[in-house]
């Protein structure tokens, strides 16, 4: 029971990350003005405005899922004698306050350069502690074969968490403004940026690719890893697709479920890789 409950408390977390990636590709972000938790000084708002019924819908799914984090957490705690399970489990809850507290500030300051950046990577990291915490809570019995397909799991997931960071910089510090409207003084930075965060998704495409070759070599998560490379290559695609519709809402929104799928896979099969190939 404890891990269907994870399981779906995972669920739930990548569906609050994909509406709020519906919040920011529909500019709803400041539908609710600067009032949080409520809406526009309304605890019921007006919803004759799509904006204030996607942020809204948001704020109250995160709110719920706050709840389930915390039930999560208990349970996890509970229920295993694991220590590093019992950590992760304390570790979601410490990333949920810090999230919240981000998520708020970022609506009290009116969504200020650099808050959302953190909130995004705040969330990821959320996703990630989620997932590992589920992992801990299912089968860990050793097996030696993991430890095989263990290192470029986790190279892969640096290069790809990597690789998000630099685009959630290159969009929200507005770098890409810079490139498509030629602003020469810092022109040569964002196309840096952009060329670094290109070469970290062939880097992840490259490590999973390897990871890929090995799941199959010696028979581990051999479907979990061909859903990942299709994953990492649709994200990497959808990368250069968005830079060539200079961030188009559709083409920026598709990019990020890519990637959130593609982070929330991976970290499952390195946690997995991680608890498998230790001794108990």
């Amino acid at each position: 029971m404890k891990n269907k409950f994870s399981l779906f408390t995972v669920f739930l977390t990548i569906a609050a990350l994909v509406l709020g990636n519906l919040v920011v590709a529909t500019n709803s972000g400041d539908a609710c003005g600067t009032d949080w938790p409520i809406c526009n000084g309304k605890v019921i708002p007006d919803i004759t405005d799509y904006h204030i019924i996607i942020e809204y819908s948001h704020r109250l799914f995160t709110t719920l899922l706050g709840l389930f984090i915390l039930i999560n957490a208990i349970l996890a705690w509970k229920k295993t004698s694991v220590k590093q399970v019992k950590f992760i489990s304390i570790l979601s809850l410490l990333l949920l306050f810090t999230q919240a507290m981000i998520g708020g500030m970022n609506v009290l300051l009116g969504t200020p350069t650099g808050f959302t950046t953190l909130d995004v990577m705040f969330s990821l990291f959320l996703l990630i502690s989620l997932v590992f915490l589920y992992a801990g809570l299912s089968d860990r019995t050793y097996d030696i074969k993991y430890k095989e397909i263990k290192k470029p799991l986790i190279i892969g997931f640096a290069a790809l968490m990597s690789e998000i960071l630099i685009g959630a910089i290159f969009k929200h510090f507005r770098l890409s403004e810079q490139i498509f409207e030629v602003n020469h003084t810092e022109f040569a930075l964002a196309n840096v940026v952009y060329l670094v965060h290109g070469i970290l998704g062939l880097l992840t495409l490259f490590y999973i690719g390897y990871a890929l070759f090995l799941s199959i070599r010696f028979n581990v998560m051999k479907k979990s890893a061909l859903l990942l490379i299709l994953l990492a290559a649709l994200a990497t695609f959808g990368g250069f697709v968005v830079k060539t519709e200079e961030l188009s809402p559709i083409t920026s929104s598709l990019h990020m479920i890519l990637s959130i799928l593609t982070v929330a896979l991976l970290s499952y099969m390195t946690a997995r890789s991680y608890f498998k190939s230790k001794r108990n």
